[in-house]
């Protein structure tokens, strides 16, 4: 039997170099990686674009001919996945430092190869009277032949009596390890230069909290005070998501597992529970999770220069170095986005949350996958480390935050923690601290003693926790905790008791309101606006004729024009067959032109027959001056009896419902576009199956004019099928078969108006909830 052995091509230089590390800024990253491994403190990156060259410099330990030849240049091998990495270590300082090593492959140094043709590597492990080792690698000499043996390949191994100089970079002043490499195979401008900055600052240390090392970058011949450019790496994000934010901290290791939840600077609970995991033993977990409300991230755009979105979600740490792509802008490593897809009011999405998980793990406990942006390898260790992120850190900020803070929608747009000092926000962090309270094996550690303060408190979810509070309180002997629990109880009976005498004074006032309401209606016969149709006489009808007559003379113009246009654009193509080809490029202009008359003549059509179709339907029984079409008077109080009167129809869906909520608006306006906006409004919500649509009134910011909110139950927004942004263009509809004119339509007579429409910026995401605004005086002669 003969014993072969395998023999390999020179293609695994492709293989486990280019092949496997494309991107570029990934390859810089991997480089990076080795000169943290080697205990660097300072690692400079500097472009020289004339050069065609690319030096990184560090102060690590540097590496003698010995570790050249026998680690550097041996292909897979990795001292310090087997654990000898710091046997030759000069610095005692050095080996008790705290820090994983960022790569165990021994693949990461082929990154060169992905930057460049060539590479010229220098390193001393001394001081200065120490020879600088010089490896010189042609990578292209691998690529003549793919069936020549890669070990048959030479590269060159000498001594220098010092590092080389060139423009911008600043060599080691003892040991270190200087990379140069030529022949860049990436175009390198300022673009590329800032890219990678902002790649760098989140692959090394998204959070800003490393302070041990430092990473810069150089582009030669640029400003050298541009920060976008030169300069140390680094971001303030700490400083941005320091008290601005809900977080959930919690810590994993020795088998137990600490959580604690703080609210912009105020420590909700503290707990501590028994760790279910495993395969997690051994490691120690630490992670940090931030909920952004819509004020946090508004400040974090204007501080980072970047939308939270693209920057990213939670980020993963493994022994101080980010496993890539986990966070990154269009990574669910946690499984966020389709959980929230079953529910967007009930769950957090990567879009709500930014944050860090440090791991610290032996060797090889956790495994990268071999493409550098895979992430880590599916095994028992990472399904619990999955599992452990999800519902100790994930879950239980979302529930506060779901079952707090969103139910409080003004908390949005809040910076500090005021709104947790009301009544219904007390109850509800009390329930979720009295879940903890009966959950088997949680140690509540601490919690906000300040919900406790509730003057209302009478839901039986409340007096369960408050249970649950006193029998922890009498387990540990807390007397003062006792006392605030009893003071509460005490407050809640009194408070029933005034709200039983309450109650029953409203029931009488109640029953005699309904007998005068019911006396009222017996006498209101007749309505402000609305008349009854016998009051129809002689001259009114000759006016109603003449409000037709203008109206139907506008659709007879309009029609006359789209005619006229049609046949113009069937006179040009005429002589299609004799055009050449600039004709026919002056042709489709100029038929895309008349195209867009005929639609204009065809809207214009539209809205004046929907007026129309408003006179016919109710002019008999409106009090208006038909001459003008106008009424002077409370146009909320208009629309009042518009719904009351003519949209009284149990039968009729979406049902509509006007909430006048005591306010008015005296002002001039035409109850016929009053009803082409509120009618195309509703037959919005019908094409979207909507089962009812509610108009609000309200006061403005501005405390002038009129606010209308309207807002229905149907299917909403397909974001994949329509753009929110473009609603209310002439002609633009994901509908099938749809005009696009609808809201078109709304938005003119409303400018008309002196007022506007759009979407409600308070309303939910991909919901059909519009603000319409209407000026006070507008239109007045």
């Amino acid at each position: 039997m003969d014993q072969i052995a395998f023999r390999i091509s020179t293609h695994l230089k492709d293989v486990i170099g280019r092949d496997l590390v494309t991107n570029e800024f990934v390859a810089i990253f991997e480089l990076v990686k080795n000169s943290f491994d080697a205990r660097a403190t300072h690692v400079r990156i500097t472009f020289d674009l004339e050069a065609d060259l690319l030096t990184i410099v560090d102060d690590g330990k540097g590496m003698s001919s010995y570790d050249v030849r026998e680690k550097w240049l041996f292909v897979a091998y990795s001292a310090k996945a087997d654990g000898t990495e710091d046997d030759d270590a000069s610095d005692y300082r050095d080996r008790i430092r705290i820090r994983g090593y960022a790569g165990s492959k021994g693949i990461g140094r082929f990154s060169c190869d992905t930057l460049g043709r060539s590479l010229e590597l220098y390193s001393r492990t001394g001081e200065d009277i120490s020879p600088v080792i010089k490896l010189e690698v042609d990578w292209e000499d691998f690529e003549q032949d793919s069936k020549e043996e890669f070990g048959t390949i030479k590269v060159s191994l000498d001594e220098d009596s010092s590092f080389p100089k060139s423009d911008g970079v600043v060599p080691p002043s003892q040991r270190g390890t200087m990379l140069r490499i030529k022949g860049l195979r990436h175009a390198w401008g300022e673009d590329a230069v800032a890219k990678l900055r902002r790649y760098l600052a989140k692959l090394i240390d998204p959070f800003g909290t490393t302070e041990d090392v430092e990473v810069a970058t150089v582009l030669v011949g640029s400003d050298p005070h541009n920060r976008d450019l030169n300069g140390p790496i680094s971001n303030d994000i700490a400083d941005v998501l320091k008290d601005k934010t809900t977080r959930m901290e919690v810590g994993i290791s020795e088998g137990r597992i600490h959580s604690s939840l703080i609210d912009r600077g105020r420590v909700i609970y503290e707990i501590s529970e028994e760790s279910p995991y495993e395969d997690l033993t051994g490691a120690t977990v630490r992670g940090e999770i931030f909920y952004l409300n819509r004020s946090a991230k508004q400040t974090f755009s204007q501080r980072m220069k970047v939308p939270v979105v693209e920057f990213g979600s939670i980020f993963l740490f493994l022994n101080g170095f980010r496993v890539f792509p986990i966070g990154e802008e269009y990574d669910d490593s946690f499984g966020l986005n389709r959980r929230k897809q079953q529910g967007s009011s009930r769950y957090l999405g990567t879009r709500d949350v930014l944050g860090r998980i440090d791991v610290k793990a032996p060797a090889r406990m956790f495994r990268e996958a071999s493409s550098r942006d895979a992430g880590l390898i599916e095994d028992a260790h990472w399904r619990e480390l999955y599992d452990a992120v999800r519902k100790h850190m994930i879950f239980r900020l979302e529930r506060y935050v779901v079952g707090v803070n969103w139910k409080d929608k003004a908390d949005r747009d809040r910076d500090t923690s005021e709104g947790l000092e009301t009544d219904p926000a007390r109850r509800r962090i009390l329930e979720i601290v009295g879940g903890f309270a009966r959950a088997k094996g949680v140690e509540i550690v601490h919690f906000d003693h300040d919900i406790l303060e509730l003057a209302d408190a009478r839901e039986e979810a409340s007096r369960k926790a408050l249970e649950d509070l006193s029998s922890i309180a009498e387990r540990e002997g807390d007397l003062t905790l006792l006392k605030r629990i009893e003071e509460t109880r005490a407050q809640i009976v009194e408070l029933e008791k005034s709200e039983a005498a309450a109650r029953e004074e409203a029931n009488r006032y109640a029953q005699e309101r309904a007998r005068s309401d019911a006396r009222i209606s017996q006498l209101e016969k007749q309505a402000h606006f609305l008349a009854s149709s016998q009051d129809l006489d002689a001259e009114r009808i000759r006016l109603l004729l003449h409000q037709v007559n203008i109206y139907s003379g506008h659709i007879d113009a309009g029609t006359g024009r789209a005619l006229a246009n049609a046949g113009g654009i069937l006179g040009q193509l005429n002589d299609i067959e004799n055009l050449d080809a600039d004709d026919l490029e002056d042709l489709a202009g100029s038929l895309r032109h008349g195209l867009r008359q005929v639609l204009d003549d065809l809207s214009y059509i539209r809205l004046e027959n929907d007026r129309l179709q408003s006179i016919s339907r109710f002019a008999p029984n409106i009090r208006v001056d038909l001459e003008t079409s106008e009424v002077r008077g409370d146009l909320v109080g208009f629309l009042e009896e518009y719904f009351s009167v003519l949209l009284n129809d149990s039968a009729q869906r979406p049902q509509p419902t006007f909430e006048a909520n005591n306010l008015s608006l005296e002002r001039k306006f035409s109850p016929f576009d009053l009803a082409v906006i509120v009618d195309n409004l509703i037959d919005n919500a019908r094409k979207a199956k909507a089962q009812t649509i509610l108009f609000k009134a309200a006061r403005p910011k501005s405390g002038k004019g009129l606010a209308i909110r309207v807002s229905d139950d149907g299917v909403g927004f397909n974001p994949e099928r329509m753009d929110p942004r473009r609603i209310f263009e002439k002609h633009y509809s994901a509908t099938v078969g749809g005009t696009g004119l609808g809201l078109y339509h709304v938005r003119h007579v409303l400018e008309e108006m002196g007022g506007s429409i759009e979407l409600d910026p308070d309303g939910e995401e991909n919901r059909a909830d519009f603000l319409i605004t209407i000026a006070e005086g507008a239109r007045e002669p």
